[in-house]
Formats: structure tokens, C-alpha cells, sequence
């Protein structure tokens, strides 16, 4: 009993103290209410911490990529601005290019121009001048479609009030080269409607007979001609044409390749001294070989038989009536005589000097059999 007792005290007292402990940590806890909040704070301030050092890297990071998109958006930007410097600088010395070749194409024109210029002063003196622009009444401007719309007309010639229609590409305005051929080509332009309203070139809308194609041929004819004609004026007088006599020349040669070489540069010679032309005049030699010939080439130079068997090209062919640019001048000579006669069956007045084209020739050489 007295060790029971003993223990039961001892129980009691272990308790007191417990409780006792217990008080004194809430007073403690009381009196110093922050220390269960201190750690919390600590981990709050490495957070700002942190925070701040990844805003740094952040930041860094945002002011490298920024300053790429800068650096790519000022490359671009400088690269526009030296395309537009190099696109200034090539024109520049196009224009710079084309000059030198205008000025080289003058001097040519002036060693070919045939007589000097007859003004004191050197200034260059030719009858486009008041005489001709008081009898026009007026310039229309219109825009051409392509390059063989190009060109001029005069109208109402007869009624005494011309107006002279010129048709322009409108390139010639834009474009830096053709802008500086420009001068060239109004006035050869010119030239034509002077010739028009002259009495002693006696312009007329001639018609020209023949079907389409003849009548295209004969067209490119008397325009190359009339051309030579208004650019040997324009040369003797030291003024730039649209194209300088040699080249003159090769137009003309590929119009008239089958005529010998020697009579073709006298006929061409010939055309670029002569001071008058009518306009039937050059529409003859344009319509007829013959014409052309028997004007500047002597008749001893060749004969009769050599001029029968010149076939200029595109010149319709006899037995097919289409434009010929590779003839047989001579049949008789190269083709069977079956051929011939199955020619002359269905042509009774063709002749071996008449000539063929290479395709009909083919077709009556099958027909006979020898092909």
C-alpha cells in the first residue's frame, strides 16, 4: 500500500510538471509571437532574391534579342537603301553610256555628211524651219502600239490646213536610252510629213496591187527607201539620223542580197547622192527590180539574162504566189525536164528563169516522179 501510494504522488507531481513546462512555452510563445514566423521570412527574402537574379538574366537575355531584330530590321533597311543608290548609280552610267554612243554616232554622221554646213557660225541650217511650221496647223501626239506602228502622217494636205499625226511608244519617254534617240526620231518623222506637204515630192495614197503579202513587201521596200533618202539629206547637212549609213546599208542588202554585190553597193550609192526624189519615183523602184536597176547600174555592167534570173527575197513565187525566201533562180538547170513539163502543164507561161520556190519545185519533182 505505501508503494502504491508512493507512485500515485509521483504521477501527480510528473503531471504538475508537464503542466507547469506546457505554461511556460505558451508564455513563451506569447511573449515572442515572431518566432514561429522567422523562418517563413527567411524563405520570402531568398525568394526576392532569386526573383531578382532571373529579372537580371531575364533581362539580359530580352536585350540580346531585341538588339538581333534591331540589327536584322537596320540590315534590311540599309540593304534597300543601297539597292536605291546602286539602282541611281546604274542609271547614271547608262545615261553616261548612251551619251557617249549618241555623241560617237554624231561624229560618224558628220564623216559621212557629203558637204559642210554652209553657216557661217557652224550652226547647222536646214529648211525644216519657218517655211515648213507655218504651213502646219497644228501636232497631235498619239501612242503607238509597237514599233511598226510607229511613224507619221499628214492630214487634210489638200485642204491647206495640215496636221501632222505622229505616232510615239511611249518607252521613248521612260526609257533612259530611247529617250536620247528621241531628238533622231522625230525628226526623220518630221522630215516624212515635210515631204508630204512638199508639191515637188508630190505625196499621194498610192494604191499598191497585189495580194497581202505583195503588198507588205512592196511597203518594207519604199519605206527603207524613202528612209535613205530623208537620211542622206539629214547627212549632208551634219545631222544625226535614227540610223548612221552603214547600217543603212546592211537594211538595205538584206532586201537585195540577190543582186550582185558590186550593182547592189552602186544602187544603194547611187539612192544616197541624189538630191530629189517624187514619191512615184520611189514607189516604182520599190514595186519593180527593173526600175531600180536600170536607174544606177550600167547596162554593160550586166545582162539581160543575169537580171532575169535575180529573185529578190520575199518575192512571191510564181507557181505558189506565197513569199519566197529560198529560191531555185534557175530550174533548168538542177530539175529533170519531166519536171519542167509538169510545171509548164499546169503553168503554160512559166519559164526555167522565172524560178520557184524550194517547196513548190520539191512537189512537181514528187509529181514526176525523180524526187
Amino acid at each position: 500500500e505505501n508503494n502504491e501510494e508512493n507512485n500515485e504522488e509521483t504521477n501527480v507531481e510528473n503531471k504538475d510538471d508537464d503542466i507547469e513546462m506546457e505554461f511556460e512555452l505558451e508564455e513563451v510563445n506569447i511573449e515572442n509571437p515572431t518566432e514561429k514566423l522567422s523562418g517563413g521570412e527567411a524563405n520570402k527574402d531568398y525568394n526576392e532574391e532569386v526573383k531578382e537574379e532571373v529579372r537580371e538574366d531575364v533581362k539580359e537575355d530580352v536585350k540580346e534579342e531585341v538588339k538581333e531584330n534591331v540589327k536584322e530590321n537596320v540590315k534590311e533597311e540599309v540593304k534597300e537603301e543601297v539597292k536605291e543608290e546602286s539602282k541611281e548609280e546604274l542609271k547614271e552610267e547608262l545615261k553616261e553610256e548612251v551619251r557617249e554612243k549618241k555623241e560617237m554616232k554624231k561624229e560618224e554622221v558628220k564623216e559621212e555628211a557629203l558637204e559642210p554646213a554652209g553657216e557661217e557660225n557652224n550652226e547647222i541650217a536646214y529648211d525644216l524651219a519657218r517655211e515648213f511650221e507655218e504651213r502646219i496647223k497644228e501636232v497631235i501626239v498619239k501612242r503607238a502600239i509597237n514599233k511598226v506602228d510607229e511613224g507619221s502622217n499628214v492630214l487634210n494636205r489638200v485642204s491647206g490646213n495640215p496636221i501632222i499625226e505622229m505616232r510615239v511608244l511611249a518607252s521613248r519617254f521612260s526609257n533612259p536610252e530611247e529617250a536620247l534617240d528621241l531628238d533622231a526620231f522625230l525628226i526623220q518623222e518630221f522630215m516624212h510629213a515635210k515631204d508630204m506637204v512638199d508639191p515637188e515630192f508630190d505625196y499621194e495614197d498610192a494604191f499598191i496591187p497585189g495580194n497581202p503579202s505583195v503588198k507588205n513587201l512592196i511597203t518594207s521596200r519604199f519605206r527603207l527607201l524613202w528612209n535613205m533618202y530623208v537620211d542622206s539629206r539629214l547627212a549632208r547637212i551634219g545631222v544625226v539620223s535614227v540610223l548612221p549609213k552603214e547600217a543603212r546599208f546592211r537594211e538595205f542588202d538584206n532586201f537585195y542580197r540577190k543582186v550582185p554585190d558590186k550593182q547592189r553597193r552602186g544602187i544603194f550609192e547611187g539612192i544616197w547622192v541624189t538630191d530629189k526624189f517624187t514619191h512615184e519615183e520611189l514607189l516604182s523602184m520599190a514595186t519593180d527590180l527593173d526600175t531600180l536597176m536600170s536607174k544606177y547600174v550600167d547596162p554593160g555592167e550586166i545582162s539581160e539574162d543575169e537580171r532575169d534570173f535575180i529573185h529578190l527575197q520575199g518575192s512571191p513565187c510564181p507557181l505558189c504566189k506565197f513569199p519566197t525566201y529560198n529560191w531555185v533562180d534557175d530550174p533548168e538547170s538542177i530539175c529533170d525536164e519531166m519536171v519542167l513539163e509538169a510545171i509548164q502543164i499546169d503553168f503554160p507561161d512559166w519559164e526555167s528563169k522565172d524560178g520557184g520556190c524550194d517547196r513548190c519545185i520539191e512537189v512537181y519533182e514528187l509529181r514526176a516522179g525523180v524526187g
